[in-house]
């Protein structure tokens, strides 16, 4: 699928996953703050959900390698998102789990998503041009 909204979609997950490469740091205080305040989460949460269903509804392929991984991590991104709108407190138990790892386990996300933002960038807005 090509066009503009999932260029716009691909973009905004490279920007994404840069924010948690360079500012591990303020998402991790973010994550602690909302241990004190969880419904601060449901904004997030909705945002990753409907996120989540768009690139695994939109790439939804499950025949070659990349589409699948892609595909796979849309419906975590779901799954992640129907959590955190459904009982934000988790997160803050997840956050006490990791600790003091949590920069690192933000960092690993950044990856994740910058990996998964170039994927779709290169699918949906390069590939024609090269």
């Amino acid at each position: 699928m090509h066009g503009s909204l999932p260029g716009i979609f691909a973009i905004a997950l490279t920007a994404l996953g840069l924010s948690y490469l360079l500012r591990p740091r303020a998402w991790a205080s973010l994550y602690v703050e909302c241990e004190v305040h969880p419904g601060r989460l449901i904004p997030i949460g909705l945002l990753m959900l409907v996120a989540g269903l768009y690139v695994a509804i939109t790439v939804n392929d499950w025949s070659s390698t990349w589409p699948i991984f892609i595909t796979a991590f849309g419906w975590l991104m779901a799954l992640e998102g129907a959590l955190l709108t459904l009982k934000p407190a988790l997160a803050g138990a997840f956050t006490r789990l990791l600790g003091s790892s949590i920069v690192r386990f933000i960092r690993l996300g950044g990856v994740l998503i910058f990996g998964l933002g170039c994927l779709m960038t290169w699918e949906f807005l390069l590939r024609d041009f090269f």
